[in-house]
């Protein structure tokens, strides 16, 4: 599988789900639940991070980006999203860390 990522922009369109394969849904699901509960600890963050796992996969997904005018697209989406969980989730631990990562 390739890596997923969501943007909550996108997740609150009412009819997001409907274009979704069974996989990606599985995918969503997964990401919801770890921006829910995050990481247990300190080293399971650190793996988290490693692995792109949760949040972490914008930063691994936007160094994979080698076209430039792609990467800023994707960057201004992602400031965007950083910019609507902090005001919703001010201390979540992982968009912070995104945030200091890539900006």
């Amino acid at each position: 599988m390739t890596a997923q990522t969501f943007f909550l922009k996108d997740i609150r369109q009412e009819n997001f789900r409907q274009g979704l394969s069974s996989e990606e849904e599985v995918a969503l699901d997964k990401y919801l639940e770890e921006m829910a509960y995050g990481p247990a600890d300190g080293n399971m963050d650190i793996d988290w991070e490693s692995q792109g796992q949760g949040y972490y996969i914008h930063h691994h997904i936007l160094h994979g980006i080698k076209d430039e005018r792609k990467r800023d697209i994707y960057l201004q989406k992602l400031r965007e999203d950083i910019d609507t969980w902090l005001s919703e989730k001010p201390g979540h631990h992982m968009v912070k860390k995104v945030r200091e990562m890539v900006l």
